[in-house]
């Protein structure tokens, strides 16, 4: 019950837990024993949870977003009258996995019954994103569903828990966004051509006149037209690879092989930093030559990029927790704790106050073809130290 006190001086609001009991003497009653437990801090907590709950609630709503929960002994589910709205099961019908699986699109299936069994077997956090298709209306949607596991309490399962959340808007502005840059960036790369052709001629005619200022100036021009170009191309894989147009072509063939073209190219084409290749085995992996090329390329193009001239640059393939790994490690700048986990977002650049070129698209594209081949990508830096890029990839 609610009490006012007076102590003090002053009047205090509390909270007590008040009970009675008969006082007996002779069997009569002789008096009353009344107890009163202070329990201020406990409703107040209750009432701050329960505020809590109530604006987590209507965050819900208004996000767009239900909640789920799997019981993992019995893995019956329990699920939010919102997210049955979406994957179009009646309100008053059971949620079964069979039903939730036939709503969503069957090339996630293996993502889904892989979050579940790590979720089951190692109490593994998940994260995914998926598209469904409605089955009452047939529209497709996509969602993001996290989740993570709570330990069962006196006796209860273990619950996979987490939320629904409908993203299909922002998909939609992405691949808007996706065929903006995709357009622009291929219209982009005609005058450009153009424009290539143009200096390389001037470049022959300076050469002849033995013109050593245009000479100069024209190479300086063409080097600013292959930056562009590099960037336009970036663009148009980015635009191309979330848009589902690039195509991993998997074959079997040897990293061994592979290293030594991209040493060759660049001993050919690097002469402002020592690069040293270690020594590499036989190694055959099942991957995309050109795309797992084209990432080696990126990390050693960013080491040159972010490393003083002169500096050495270190490449090595080999064999570790049962995959194929590459690392390549400079003597940079390095970079700092805080902006390591966001090097392989989208455009991500780290502010490091210099004058380099570039969008930070490199490392995104380089991480999502190796997320498409089942393989992990990271770094290792410290600032003023130097940093490492490596990435592994699954032999099979």
């Amino acid at each position: 019950i609610p009490v006012m006190i007076h102590r003090n001086g002053q009047d205090e609001h509390g909270y007590y837990n008040v009970s009675y009991r008969a006082l007996y003497y002779d069997s009569k009653i002789t008096g009353v024993l009344g107890i009163a437990i202070d329990v201020t801090a406990q409703v107040i907590a209750r009432q701050a949870l329960e505020e809590s709950e109530e604006k987590l609630k209507v965050a819900i709503a208004t996000g767009r977003m239900g909640t789920w929960s799997i019981e993992l002994d019995t893995m019956q589910i329990t699920m939010s009258d919102f997210v049955k709205d979406l994957l179009g099961i009646p309100a008053d019908e059971p949620a079964t996995m069979a039903r939730i699986m036939q709503a969503i699109n069957l090339e996630y299936h293996t993502d889904i019954n892989n979050a579940l069994k790590d979720a089951a077997d190692n109490h593994q956090a998940s994260d995914i994103e998926y598209a469904i298709r409605n089955l009452q209306t047939n529209e497709q949607k996509w969602v993001r569903a996290t989740g993570r596991v709570f330990p069962g309490l006196y006796g209860k399962s273990a619950q996979f828990t987490g939320m629904f959340i409908d993203i299909t808007e922002q998909k939609k502005d992405e691949q808007r966004k996706n065929d903006f840059i995709g357009m622009v960036s291929h219209e982009l790369k005609t005058p450009l051509t153009s424009l290539k052709a143009y200096l390389q001629v001037l470049e022959i005619k300076a050469q002849k006149n033995d013109d050593t200022f245009v000479m100069n100036a024209l190479v300086k021009s063409n080097n600013q037209v292959n930056k562009m170009t590099t960037m336009i191309n970036g663009f148009l894989n980015v635009s191309r690879l979330e848009s589902g147009k690039i195509h991993i072509s998997i074959q079997r063939f040897d990293m061994a092989g592979l290293v030594k073209e991209v040493e060759d190219e660049s001993i050919a084409t690097i002469a402002s930093h020592k690069v040293i290749f270690s020594p590499v085995d036989e190694l055959f992996v099942n991957a995309d030559r050109d795309k797992i090329g084209q990432v080696i390329n990126n990390l050693i193009s960013n080491a040159v990029k972010y490393s003083p001239q002169g500096s050495t640059i270190h490449v090595a393939c080999q064999v570790a927790d049962k995959r194929a790994r590459v690392c390549v490690k400079d003597e940079g700048m390095g970079i700092s704790a805080k902006d390591i986990d966001k090097l392989f977002d989208r455009y991500y650049r780290v502010n490091n106050n210099t004058n380099i070129s570039g969008f930070g698209i490199g490392l995104y594209l380089s991480a999502e073809i190796i997320n498409r081949h089942k393989g992990k990508i990271w770094a290792n830096s410290e600032i003023g130290k130097g940093s490492t890029f490596c990435f592994s990839i699954p032999f099979n």
